[in-house]
């Protein structure tokens, strides 16, 4: 009889607590994420903390925070699955306790990445009942394109503006000394060099380079002209544009960007004025970070290259960047240098080395 009086104890003592954790398991219980920063370049470590505070006087054994982010925030554990990487983080918290957690990530990819809601879920002391809550959440990061080392990009520029300069003198640039020749009619008194009109008894007039950089616009075509499309020229094109763009800013440059490729966000397509300055830099680095190259429903940079053609505004540069050959675009390319505008095209090269970006760059 005692030993049956303790076993009904038992069973009436775990049905009160199974009773208990069925109302309060998920009360007075929150969970709040977030991550040590908004914005990131490819690359960046960051910190995704979770607080979890249990304001009850009810102890907690198990309790499971499940969120999903994008697989290529990449953290030290959990679980990668094809599309999304899910985590499962598993607490025990007493009565009236808070638990910080941080867990570090890095930031693989350029892109938009969300953690829209989370879902709470406690066991009661046998590990017998499942009691779940959804928690909304806005936690959001926004990553951009990584760029490519300064030397690479200088060299870059440095080929670039060497056929500029040579094909289109618009305005002298008096910090870039070129030669000295023979004064022709008309050149301006101020051009002389006195000294050397001495030596050769003769009038010598002082040659300069040209500066032509007034306005770049950057063109980024998406567009997969071939059956087997490769995204890591796609990225690497990305990459590219968001060097150029950096660049510019640095040297003072003001800078425009258009591209055909639809972004993840809003499913339109980018179109950034002319500007200059961190914040408009912000603001194409992030229309490069939220580009979606999966979606080739666009339309054919060959469109904007014709309008810009037709619209007869051919003053700023014009850098055609694409990861891809096409001859219909190698046409509208041509016309638009042939109506007057300074263009270049630049590809990458089809090779897995970041220091081979530049080997096969094309120039039209």
């Amino acid at each position: 009889m005692a030993a049956l009086g303790i076993l009904l104890a038992i069973l009436i003592t775990l049905y009160i607590f199974r009773k208990i954790y069925s109302k309060a398991c998920l009360t007075n219980l929150d969970i709040d994420v977030s991550i040590s920063a908004t914005t990131a370049t490819e690359g960046d470590v960051l910190t995704l903390t979770e607080v979890l505070t249990n304001s009850k006087w009810l102890p907690l054994p198990w309790v499971s925070v499940k969120f999903r982010t994008g697989k290529e925030l990449l953290f030290a554990s959990g679980v990668l699955a094809s599309d999304a990487h899910y985590r499962n983080d598993l607490f025990h918290i007493l009565m009236h306790q808070k638990i910080t957690r941080r867990l570090p990530f890095e930031c693989s990819k350029r892109g938009f990445y969300t953690i829209n809601g989370l879902e709470l879920t406690a066991w009661d002391l046998l590990m017998d009942e499942k009691y779940v809550r959804p928690f909304e959440c806005g936690v959001h990061l926004t990553v951009y394109p990584n760029t490519i080392p300064l030397p690479e990009i200088e060299y870059l520029c440095t080929r670039v503006y060497g056929q500029l300069r040579t094909r289109h003198p618009i305005n002298p640039d008096p910090f870039s000394f070129r030669g000295i020749r023979e004064y022709s009619p008309g050149d301006p008194m101020k051009s002389i060099n006195f000294k050397a009109s001495a030596r050769g008894m003769s009038l010598m007039v002082n040659m300069w380079d040209f500066s032509n950089a007034r306005e770049v616009v950057i063109i980024l075509d998406l567009q997969r002209h071939v059956v087997w499309h490769n995204e890591a020229m796609e990225e690497r094109a990305i990459k590219i544009a968001a060097s150029i763009a950096t660049h510019m800013n640095t040297i003072n440059t003001p800078t425009s960007f258009m591209t055909n490729g639809k972004s993840s966000v809003s499913s339109n397509t980018a179109y950034i004025h002319q500007g200059l300055g961190t914040q408009h830099l912000r603001t194409i680095l992030e229309a490069l970070a939220f580009v979606d190259n999966q979606n080739q429903e666009i339309s054919p940079i060959t469109r904007m290259i014709d309008n810009i053609t037709l619209s007869g505004n051919h003053d700023p540069e014009y850098w055609l960047i694409t990861p891809y050959y096409s001859k219909e675009v190698e046409e509208s390319f041509v016309k638009l240098r042939e109506a007057g505008a300074r263009a270049v095209w630049v590809k990458p090269a089809p090779k897995p080395n970041e220091a081979d970006f530049f080997k096969d760059i094309i120039f039209v």
